[in-house]
Formats: structure tokens, C-alpha cells, sequence
């Protein structure tokens, strides 16, 4: 069971929109799992299928944040009996999601007509980190590496002769989203039209569509766009600013006239009065100038001081917030953002909520990341009717297989 943080009146619609909806998920690392919780947090019957020789609880707790809300079942894909067990769950269920390589499916023997087979309306879809073809369809891909290749990485940095990555994966929680607006998208088509289909979305494209802009530059002859740190090519102040403290920061950006006025009256500092920085060319091309006033000003307060001054004159600012500070934040909690879940080895455990509104799945029944087979006996003996007998003999076979921990 899980508690929730918030102050919000309940949801008046019917709690989990996408209860009619039975997804298989093969995925694994953060792309896939990211966004079949999504799923699940609005309703669906997500079943991970694990192999039972790999572990998914882990200290870094990664895996157990991805996986709430899912049911598990762990099976050996690679014996033919596994493989049996996967196709009867296929004949039940309305979605299979999974971002292998594309020749693991087919080495598995799993491949979109053989799921077809079993399920004419049975919804695929794959996310491989290339596609599923082309000639980088089987190269081998991890977020970091995907939005490299999508050029993202080219556009941040403080040197262009050192890009950075962006410390997150970029190229995962976009793909993750974009498999929860196409999955839902092609389910309503499926209810419609009765028709089943196969999705290739190709990790190392799912950010480029955050990146129009600069392939219209390029189109039209443009130059590269240069590398500039956290400035932008038009707005100034735009950046970072230290203020009191051990690595406390703000972020300010000055979007219009309007709101340097704004900035100018809270700062009160008379080399800001110059009418050349009343407009935003005379304000980029001080811009070295204006960061060492701001910079000045910003590292003799405390950083909750400085965001405070800017909000209330409608100057956008926002602490740099860690960890910590996150789980903490007052206004995060009052929108209900996190969720405290019970895990059998850690104890209860607070993890970031569900940022997509809707009718989701109602919080009190939702719950922690379920241990590789733990599901193993009701999914086999009562969903897909095998008896206890025979649920033994897999179990002594090694074909489904669970992990437990000592107390």
C-alpha cells in the first residue's frame, strides 16, 4: 500500500482509464520500463516478464522505481516451455512492448508474425535503440548514446571542443513518453477498427523531435548553432548565478523589456540604468558586464531570498534544486508529486509520483515493485488455467523461476 502526499480533492472520473488493457513488458533499463509505468499507474494490467536468473531489486533501488504498479513473472524465453507460456499470455493480453535488439526476438523465436499468430490484434511494439532496420538496426545502444547520435549533445557545453552529455539520458524519458502516446493512440484504433499493428520507435529518433528548430536553421543555411554554456542567442540575463552557501544556485531569465524593468527595480543598481540595456541587443552585447553585477548581487543572498524577489515581480527565477531539497520541496508536496511505497526489503520508500493528469489507477492500490516471480502462480494457474501440478513442474524445470531475500 502506498500513502499519498497531497492536499488535491479526488479525481471525480473513474479511477485507472486504461483498466481494459493487458501489456506484456520485455523492457528493461529505463526507456521501456518508464513508460509501461506510466501504464500502469493509470490502470493497465502491466505483466513484466523477467528471467529468473536475473535479478531486479538492487540497493540503487533503479528498477524498483520503474516497476510499481506491475505484476512480474519470471520465465525462461529461451526453453521452448517458456516460450509456450509467453504466447498463451499473448492469446490474453492486448500489448507487447520491448526494446531489445531486433535479432532477439527473432532468435527467440517471437517475432511479430509469430505473436500475430497467436494474437491477430495483438499490438508490438518495439523500441531497439536504431530501429528495426537501416544499417545501425543492430548496433547496440544506451541512452547516452542515443542522444549523442541525435545530435543533442552537440548543442550543449561551455566549449565546442568538449560537448557534454546531458547527465540524464536524454534520449530514455522521451522515448518512454513516446511510447505512452503511441501505445494509447493505437489502442483506441485497435478498439475501433478491431486491428492489431507493429510500432517501431527507434530510441536514438525520439529526440529529435525536441529539436526542429535547429534542423529548420540548417535547412535554411544557417551556421551550427555556437556553444555558449547556459546563455541564449537572444535573451539576456539568461544563466546561472551562485548565492550564498556551499554551491547554492539560481536560474534567471530575462525574457522581454517588461521584465528587465521588473529586474532592474529589484536589483536597484544604478549600472544597470544605462538606456543602452533597455533593449535586447544593448543587454547581449553587455553580457559579461550584466553577469558580474548579477553575480555580484545573487552571492549575498540566500537563493529562497533571490527567487522570491524575482517571482513576486514577475521575473522567472528558480532554484537549482538537489536531491534532497526535491523530496522536500514544499510545493511538490502539496501537489501530491511523490508517493511513499512499502518494499519488503527496504521498508517504505518515497518515489517521484505520476506527472501525467488523468484518471489514474486510485493510489491506495498501488504498489511496489514486485520481486521476479512473484506472480508466477496466480498469472499461470488462474489467468491462463494451468494446474498446480503442472505450475510445479515448470517451477522444478527451471523453466519459471522467482528471487527471494532473507529477512
Amino acid at each position: 500500500m502506498q500513502e499519498a502526499f497531497t492536499n488535491r480533492k479526488p479525481d471525480t472520473l473513474v479511477h485507472g482509464a486504461l483498466n481494459s488493457l493487458r501489456v506484456l513488458d520485455l523492457t528493461r533499463v529505463w526507456a521501456g520500463p518508464l513508460g509501461t509505468r506510466a501504464l500502469a499507474d493509470f490502470g493497465a494490467d502491466v505483466i513484466r516478464i523477467s528471467d529468473p536468473r536475473t535479478l531486479l531489486d538492487s540497493p540503487a533501488r533503479v528498477n524498483n522505481k520503474l516497476n510499481r504498479n506491475k505484476r512480474n513473472i519470471g520465465i525462461r524465453l529461451d526453453k521452448e516451455e517458456g516460450r509456450e507460456i509467453f504466447l498463451r499470455l499473448v492469446t490474453v493480453s492486448d500489448i507487447v512492448i520491448e526494446n531489445y535488439r531486433p535479432r532477439v526476438m527473432r532468435n527467440l523465436n517471437l517475432s511479430y508474425d509469430s505473436l500475430r499468430e497467436a494474437n491477430p490484434t495483438i499490438i508490438v511494439c518495439s523500441m531497439p535503440g536504431f530501429g528495426l532496420d537501416g544499417p545501425y538496426s543492430e548496433y547496440p545502444a544506451f541512452g547516452s548514446t542515443a542522444e549523442a547520435i541525435s545530435g543533442v549533445v552537440s548543442l550543449i557545453g561551455y566549449d565546442a571542443n568538449r560537448p557534454l552529455q546531458t547527465g540524464l539520458s536524454y534520449a530514455d524519458p522521451i522515448s518512454g513518453l513516446n511510447a505512452v502516446w503511441t501505445i494509447i493512440g493505437y489502442a483506441r484504433r485497435r478498439a475501433m477498427a478491431g486491428a492489431g499493428c507493429y510500432l517501431d520507435l527507434a530510441l536514438s529518433e525520439s529526440p529529435l523531435s525536441s529539436l526542429g528548430e535547429h534542423f529548420v536553421s540548417a535547412s535554411a543555411g544557417n551556421p551550427h548553432l555556437e556553444i555558449d554554456g547556459n546563455r541564449h542567442p537572444l535573451h539576456c540575463p539568461h544563466g546561472a548565478f551562485r548565492t550564498l552557501g556551499d554551491d547554492i544556485w539560481v536560474t534567471i531569465a530575462v525574457t522581454s523589456n517588461e521584465e528587465w524593468r521588473s529586474f532592474k527595480s529589484v536589483l536597484s543598481d544604478k549600472t544597470l540604468e544605462n538606456p543602452y540595456y533597455d533593449h535586447p541587443e544593448g543587454r547581449k552585447s553587455s553580457e559579461d558586464v550584466l553577469n558580474r553585477t548579477i553575480s555580484q548581487w545573487a552571492g549575498e543572498k540566500e537563493a529562497d531570498e533571490v527567487v522570491a524577489q524575482l517571482q513576486n515581480a514577475g521575473v522567472p527565477s528558480g532554484k537549482v534544486l538537489n536531491n534532497l531539497e526535491l523530496l522536500n520541496n514544499p510545493h511538490l508536496i502539496d501537489r501530491g508529486y511523490f508517493v511513499k511505497l512499502q518494499e519488503k526489503r527496504w521498508g517504505p520508500q518515497i518515489y517521484d509520483g505520476q506527472a501525467i493528469p488523468g484518471s489514474q489507477k486510485d493510489r491506495v492500490a498501488w504498489h511496489s515493485m514486485r520481486n521476479v516471480g512473484e506472480d508466477n502462480r496466480s498469472i499461470l494457474t488462474k489467468l491462463l488455467g494451468y494446474t498446480l501440478e503442472e505450475y510445479q513442474a515448470l517451477e522444478e524445470s527451471g523453466v519459471v523461476g522467482s528471487e527471494s531475500f532473507e529477512d
